[in-house]
């Protein structure tokens, strides 16, 4: 491990400035798992310790108060894992450097620019982007997997890391959404799950989906007839599949919770180095059929633990953190390259899990059949 050979152009001053004035792309999972510092790297996540109000009980005068059980429906703990990924510059790349660095002029900034802080924009999308996989297969499904597709140059689980949501607030259609425009019934299944989640004391506000969920909820004849009140085109009423803005006018008239689309894509690299792009919504292999609702947007948080590089750093080693990314920049010898490496130590917690309810929509019998 030797010190970065672009340190005429790059220094810690110099990343920090860069982040300073970078904007990335937005991420989705602060808004359900805000990120929360923790000093260990195990978790212990109380499943139910949130729930409705309990009420007391009316007492004779002089009597004891009655003692309460603490909301806790079960535990969840395991260890914190640690996230990386790294870059190499190889000599070929470095050579282009060094010819684009003696020509530093005009367009050719932009180019070396582009070299010396390409791989630290891909460390910090690379680490974000397995935060988004993440919490999106754990709120589509309630659990998350790691296996040689997903999760190619690490650790691959025997069996699925289970949130434990509760077998209560697993729902299945009346007909497989699937089935076509004109036999399919969200509405129905949509008033179903509320009145499943009424009789557990839960409110849902929300409905998450995917693109292509909401392209069979929006098309259904169902959906076409209960909206029709509210689809107002041109000033002329008209029978046709409506906006997200529509439907969710309509839900909310009717006192139902409002529908909010999960679009985004997830490149995943294979062992092979081959990049396909995912929807981080569909299960391991590749079924699109989940819908969550949720009371709030915020279901717990994605736990950050200490990282050991960063409480006990190499001398060569220039280090400078994007939020929670810690960013790590060194070159070897024989043959000559530079790294560029992003690390983060991060899971999440989901306490309120068992307020989440789920709805498969492609079974009618068995919730993820």
């Amino acid at each position: 491990m030797e010190y970065s050979l672009l340190k005429d152009n790059l220094n810690k001053k110099a990343i920090q400035a860069y982040f300073t004035g970078r904007d990335y792309d937005k991420l989705f999972y602060p808004t359900f798992f805000p990120l929360k510092s923790t000093p260990y790297l195990s978790f212990e996540t109380l499943i139910g310790s949130k729930g409705n109000r309990v009420a007391a009980d009316i007492v004779a005068y002089d009597a004891s108060a009655p003692l309460k059980t603490r909301k806790t429906v079960s535990k969840l703990s395991g260890e914190i894992p640690s996230i990386r990924m790294k870059k190499k510059m190889t000599e070929v790349d470095l050579n282009t450097y060094n010819i684009i660095k003696a020509m530093e002029t005009g367009p050719n900034e932009a180019a070396l620019r582009d070299l010396i802080f390409g791989d630290i924009d891909a460390c910090v999308d690379g680490v974000n982007a397995k935060l988004e996989l993440m919490v999106f297969q754990a709120l589509s499904k309630g659990v998350i997997t790691l296996n040689k597709v997903n999760n190619a140059g690490g650790v691959i689980t025997e069996k699925d890391i289970d949130f434990q949501l509760p077998a209560a607030n697993k729902n299945v259609a009346s007909i497989n959404w699937t089935a076509g425009h004109a036999t399919t019934k969200p509405i129905t299944d949509i008033e179903a799950v509320m009145a499943a989640a009424g009789a557990l004391g839960i409110k849902p506000q929300y409905i998450l989906m995917n693109r292509t969920k909401w392209s069979e909820f929006r098309i259904s004849d169902e959906t076409l007839d209960f909206v029709a009140p509210y689809a107002l085109y041109g000033g002329t009423r008209k029978k046709r599949s409506p906006s997200l803005t529509v439907a969710n006018e309509a839900l909310q008239s009717e006192g139902l919770p409002i529908i909010v689309i999960i679009d985004t894509r997830i490149d995943i690299e294979d062992a092979e180095h081959a990049m396909t792009s995912v929807d981080p919504w569909v299960d391991s292999a590749g079924a699109d059929r989940f819908i969550t609702f949720l009371e709030t947007f915020e279901c717990g948080n994605m736990l950050t633990g200490p990282i050991a590089e960063e409480t006990n750093p190499p001398k060569q080693v220039i280090q400078v953190k994007k939020g929670p990314i810690l960013i790590s920049k060194w070159s070897d010898v024989d043959p000559v390259a530079e790294y560029t490496k992003g690390e983060l130590n991060a899971f999440p917690s989901w306490p309120t899990i068992d307020r989440a309810l789920s709805l498969d929509s492609e079974s009618t019998t068995t919730w993820n059949a």
